[in-house]
């Protein structure tokens, strides 16, 4: 079209022709349709030619008014070309100023992005979104950062459609920085959308979400949906800075196969210094054999925070191992005990997270929350292995809810490192547990209550206090096949109530003196009651059911059922003024025995094993108790007749005594 001749420019002006019409813009076909371009009038300006809309031609003017949304092929955007960038971001900034909603890219394009710090490719505006149904990929360069496609300051725009957005990390010729990225969304952005595309092997992220170190211009209502982001090199969504943020019904994949630059994580929030991210929901998304953490918030940077986060319904995936500076799949954490490093009320709710591999693994939890993070709930989620790895892992958490949760194996279901304070677990299934349903040392305010393990294997216990805790409530619980016991402390322990709780099939490893509930006066334990608990041994089995030892005080054991064969039932082994009641029960394997398990009378306040095992011993069997009872109330009966014969007799004297004159 601009070779033009000066006698068809007459004819547009004289009028001959009403106007040209365009069959391609380098060759016929090249655009989805052919479209017309008229003279335009000298006033007002159309504007300078910006070789779409306007098309200047020997002292005129063509322009073309398209209507709701423009091709990008019709500003010279074709595939061939050497660099399509420039037409692109002629085209945006065509349809802001003219109102029209979209840009569409309909044909593969190639970027040559610009040699700048930001290196910054196609800039969108407001009101506008790029509707991607063709691939754009960028050439090799060498930049520490880039950002394939940038939102900055921009309302109500986005991108969508069935396209792909490629980077170059093969073909990267640079080994320093870590920033090139897919789609950037900096300060001032609100109402920004990213659906259904591809976005994959960007030297950084596929998306980063953030802006300048301030607390300012913070970016909201970001939603991600239905997307794909695949073996990018950093991350493959990060957010640093941003409010009111959904990522949903998305792939997240293989982040860090191909160069990658730790952390390589699927998800991560990590706010930069001086930074807030708040009111983020990712559901719905897949995970699959990202190299780092499929999902991180880690608060790790000066006076930033991290809150209202809700990760659910997702499901993780991995097959392959991880880098050696990861050890979980999911990753919860602020700095320690630092005030001005904030992580609290995160949920993580009704996931699927699945690890298996036939080689050797670092991974040792599946979720790992640490540094004074708080405010945690772990909760509907299924734990799918055959590996023998810890569930959960705390360290340094507050206020931690991990409830209905449902595991195949664990090593520990919940491990409690150090100092975490308040911890409810509840309701959760461990089919097969290699040690602990909770493990915790140094840890306060711990309730473990109506939680079910099918099966333990190894040297399992329900709750096991390794080091100095306080508050520790463990009631209503259920185990099956146990191998070894149900509660043990080896370190100093307050406060501590067990109760309630069955235990069925006890000690089915045949294991001698291993007992069911043991608690031991290590460092002056004390507070400390066994109460209506009941254990079932296995037959033949030679442990223990209660055990009590060291320096415990003011421990009561009360109201317990023992059925089945025991080495011993109650068992004090040093002495510890342990109150052990009389309404302990005992039953023999058959059922035909049952025993009442009274104090010591040798030693004030201990228990006795088995009855009539030991001489200061005193133990009755019920039918004696029985038979005793009902020859005392058959004694009273025989006082009371006698008592009213006599009675009788007397009233008779009485009477008899009246008559004669004797009696006044």
């Amino acid at each position: 079209m601009r070779g033009i001749s000066a006698a068809d420019i007459t004819a547009l002006q004289n009028g001959t022709y009403e106007g040209v019409q365009l069959l391609g813009y380098y060759e016929k076909g090249d655009t989805p349709a052919p479209i017309i371009y008229y003279l335009a009038p000298t006033s007002p300006n159309p504007g300078a030619d910006n070789g779409g809309s306007v098309i200047a031609l020997s002292g005129i003017n063509l322009i073309h008014e398209f209507c709701d949304r423009v091709d990008v092929s019709y500003f010279g955007a074709i595939g061939g070309v050497a660099d399509c960038l420039e037409r692109i971001n002629r085209a945006i900034v065509y349809a802001e100023s003219s109102n029209l909603k979209i840009v569409e890219v309909s044909q593969n394009v190639l970027l040559s992005l610009p040699v700048s710090y930001d290196a910054f490719g196609l800039i969108m505006k407001s009101h506008v979104y790029l509707e991607l149904n063709a691939t754009i990929a960028i050439r090799a360069n060498d930049y520490q950062r880039y950002a394939i496609i940038l939102f900055s300051n921009v309302t109500d725009s986005g991108v969508f459609g069935r396209g792909r957005i490629v980077g170059d990390i093969e073909t990267h010729t640079g080994t320093s920085g870590e920033w090139g990225n897919g789609i950037s969304i900096s300060d001032g952005c609100k109402d920004i959308s990213v659906q259904d595309i591809t976005i994959e092997q960007c030297w950084g992220d596929g998306i980063w979400i953030g802006g300048l170190h301030t607390l300012s211009n913070v970016s909201s209502n970001i939603s991600v949906n239905h997307i794909i982001v695949d073996k990018n090199g950093r991350q493959g969504i990060t957010i640093t800075k941003g409010s009111n943020i959904s990522i949903s019904k998305s792939t997240i994949s293989n982040t860090g196969t191909i160069k990658g630059k730790l952390p390589m994580d699927g998800i991560d929030i990590e706010p930069n210094e001086n930074n807030r991210v708040s009111n983020v929901n990712i559901y719905d998304n897949t995970f699959l054999n990202n190299v780092g953490h499929d999902f991180e918030a880690n608060c790790m940077q000066a006076n930033t925070e991290i809150k209202n986060v809700n990760f659910y319904n997702n499901t993780i995936q991995l097959t392959k191992e991880k880098a050696s500076t990861v050890s979980a799949l999911i990753k919860v954490n602020a700095e320690r005990l630092k005030e001005d490093m904030v992580t609290k009320n995160i949920t993580i709710k009704n996931n699927y997270l699945s690890f298996e591999t036939e080689g050797t693994h670092k991974i040792t939890t599946f979720i790992y929350c640490y540094g004074s993070a708080k405010g945690i709930d772990i909760s509907g989620n299924t734990f799918a292995t055959s590996l023998d790895i810890t569930s959960i892992k705390l360290d340094t958490v507050f206020d931690v809810i991990i409830a209905s949760n449902f595991s195949w194996r664990s090593f520990h279901f919940v491990l409690c490192q150090t100092e975490v304070q308040g911890l409810t677990v509840q309701a959760n299934t461990v089919d097969t547990l290699m040690h602990a349903m909770v493990s915790a040392g140094n840890s306060s305010r711990i309730k473990v209550y109506s939680n079910t393990i099918n099966q333990q294997i190894g040297t399992s216990v329900m709750a096991y206090n390794y080091s100095n805790c306080s508050d520790l409530f463990i009631y209503n619980n259920s185990s099956s096949n146990l191998s070894m016991g149900f509660f043990s402390n080896s370190g100093m322990l307050s406060n501590c109530i067990v109760k309630g709780n069955v235990i069925n099939n006890f000690n089915t490893s045949s294991r001698a003196n291993g007992p069911c509930i043991y608690v031991t006066g290590v460092a002056a334990s004390t507070n400390i009651v066994i109460e209506d608990n009941t254990i079932l041994q296995s037959q033949n089995a030679l442990s223990v059911g209660i055990r009590a030892s060291l320096s415990l005080s003011e421990t009561y054991i009360k109201n317990n059922i023992l059925i089945g064969q025991f080495a011993q039932r109650i068992s004090n082994e040093t002495g510890a003024p342990v109150k052990v009641l009389d309404q302990n029960i005992t039953l023999e394997a058959n059922n035909s025995e049952i025993g009442l398990v009274k104090r010591s009378v040798g030693v004030a306040g201990s228990a006795s094993p088995l009855p009539g095992t030991v001489a200061d011993s005193v133990a009755n069997t019920l039918p004696e108790v029985v038979a005793n009872l009902n020859t005392l109330i058959d004694k009273y009966n025989d006082l009371r007749n006698l008592t009213s014969e006599i009675r009788g007799s007397l009233n008779a004297k009485l009477v008899a005594d009246r008559a004669s004159g004797q009696q006044a």
